[in-house]
């Protein structure tokens, strides 16, 4: 793991990255810190309302892509979007560009309220955290991790996806291995859903405590 962690600057909320692979665990780890009422903003939802919601990232999209990729219901068609920018690299970076400026928009729009409220914690729900090399706008990184066979079951029975995507999309992200080296604090997702609210409480109240924060 990486060494000790910084302080957290006075002039802004501590920042906690959350991450974690498919069928790990990571969302409902956010979802019992957000039950202790700690702001959690969640990346992949703000990434999914960029093509999903009309405005002007799908207007964007199309006008890069071509009307083809638009939906009945005016937003993006995520399958024919999917068999240009998975076959075209520069097409991807395009696409990526059109999400992530206004992901990162909305989540500094986020940051704001929170930190104009008084909120003192600030966690970010991050799948690509790691991905995209992100540790550097972190105080602190926290990792859930789970046996390789467990996330697989868990996927396919809870999101009707077989074991062939599961496992090309494991191939694609961080290793276990990696998120052991590169983050501060691992959440073992191995028991029941008790045991995984007992450790990732645990995990929390470390880095709060190393931040003489409480919640």
């Amino acid at each position: 793991m990486p060494g000790s962690i910084p302080p957290s600057r006075p002039d802004r909320p501590l920042r906690i990255g959350l991450t974690g692979g498919i069928g790990a665990g990571k969302s409902t780890v956010a979802a019992l810190w957000r039950e202790r009422g700690l702001r959690v903003i969640d990346l992949d939802a703000h990434s999914r309302a960029v093509l999903d919601v009309p405005g002007d990232g799908v207007e964007e999209a199309i006008v890069r892509f071509g009307e083809g990729v638009r939906n009945p219901a005016g937003t993006i068609d995520r399958a024919a979007m999917a068999r240009i920018v998975f076959a075209d690299a520069a097409a991807r970076a395009d696409l990526e560009q059109i999400v992530l400026s206004r992901v990162d928009r909305a989540v500094a729009e986020e940051e704001a309220e929170a930190a104009a409220s008084g909120e003192r914690v600030i966690i970010h729900d991050s799948p690509l955290l790691l991905e995209k090399h992100g540790e550097s706008g972190y105080d602190a990184v926290v990792a859930v991790l789970a046996r390789r066979e467990d996330r697989i079951e868990r996927v396919v029975r809870d999101r009707g996806r077989d074991r062939g995507y599961v496992e090309s999309v494991m191939a694609a992200q961080a290793t276990d291995l990696e998120r052991i080296r590169r983050a501060d604090r691992l959440v073992l997702n191995t028991a029941d859903r008790p045991a995984l609210l007992a450790r990732s409480g645990r995990a929390l109240d470390a880095v709060l405590e190393e931040h003489d924060l409480r919640t």
